[in-house]
């Protein structure tokens, strides 16, 4: 369990504070049962200013305070407080409106991986609320751990983070906010990305850049060809991710291609990565 009210309590107005503890004054005499009643509150009273928090690590949670607000954190205070079941939980995601929602999936990042974690880790597939995706998949380590608890047949599969990483695809949403996410890499995800890639190129759309980063951990058919192309691309960011693709991919035939690349790169940090290659 992590304390989070010394990175919270700077951060309250005298009114907020008093709030908060009647709230789990109120929680410790009715249980959380009575959450549904002060959740909608929380937004409102405490505030959705940014919490001003740095990433932390709990156990094996890895979670980046900086993307919290005040209300996100007095949410994980009541909810630690409640200890309310899985059914409670994802009832506040359920019955809740948009800022309730946000709230309930960012608790989800120091919790233990249950039952409530796969349950809203599905609805956030199913969302077409970016905010909420954010909320609950990505600035920790959240959906690896799940993973990492769900084996293959049951909770949060390797299947479901396949789905995941290609809504981030679709989103735009850089693979850096969801931690450990390239300890995933398969083959079978990186076909997946290059058929995506496929499709944004034939429309004139821009490919995720973090497609680079996950084939060249795994690769498929098309990969190499992918990675080289990528080397010359217009766009800094893409030639970065093309570039420690092919370093982490460690195929000697490409070599050649970011030898050629190198002179006539001019951005620093990917001239290291094209170094790092030719070795």
């Amino acid at each position: 369990m992590y304390d989070i009210l010394p990175v919270l309590d700077p951060v309250l107005t005298d009114d907020a504070r008093a709030w908060l503890a009647k709230a789990r004054e109120t929680l410790a005499e009715k249980g959380a049962a009575h959450l549904p009643i002060l959740f909608p509150q929380l937004a409102r009273t405490i505030g959705r200013h940014g919490l001003g928090g740095a990433r932390v690590q709990v156990e094996d949670a890895d979670v980046d305070l900086a993307a919290w607000r005040a209300c996100d954190a007095a949410g994980l205070v009541l909810i630690q407080d409640a200890n309310p079941s899985a059914a409670v939980h994802t009832d506040l995601f359920l019955h809740g409106d948009i800022e309730e929602r946000t709230i309930a999936l960012r608790a989800l990042a120091f919790q233990p991986i249950g039952e409530a974690t796969v349950d809203l880790l599905g609805e956030i597939q199913r969302t077409n609320t970016t905010a909420h995706f954010e909320a609950g998949g990505l600035d920790s380590n959240l959906v690896v751990r799940a993973v990492d608890a769900g084996g293959e047949d049951a909770g949060f599969t390797r299947a479901d983070f396949n789905r995941f990483v290609l809504k981030m695809a679709f989103s735009d949403l850089p693979l850096e906010r969801a931690f450990d996410g390239l300890r995933y890499a398969s083959a079978e995800l990186s076909h997946m990305l290059q058929d995506f890639a496929t499709e944004r190129e034939a429309a004139g759309r821009a490919v995720w850049t973090d497609t680079y980063r996950f084939i060249g951990r795994a690769p498929t058919e098309g990969t190499r060809a992918r990675l080289v192309g990528g080397l010359e691309h217009g766009d800094d960011g893409t030639r970065l991710a093309a570039a420690e693709g092919v370093r982490d991919l460690g195929d000697a035939s490409l070599t050649a291609y970011a030898k050629e690349r190198l002179p006539r790169e001019p951005r620093e940090g990917i001239r290291a990565v094209l170094e790092a290659i030719g070795g």
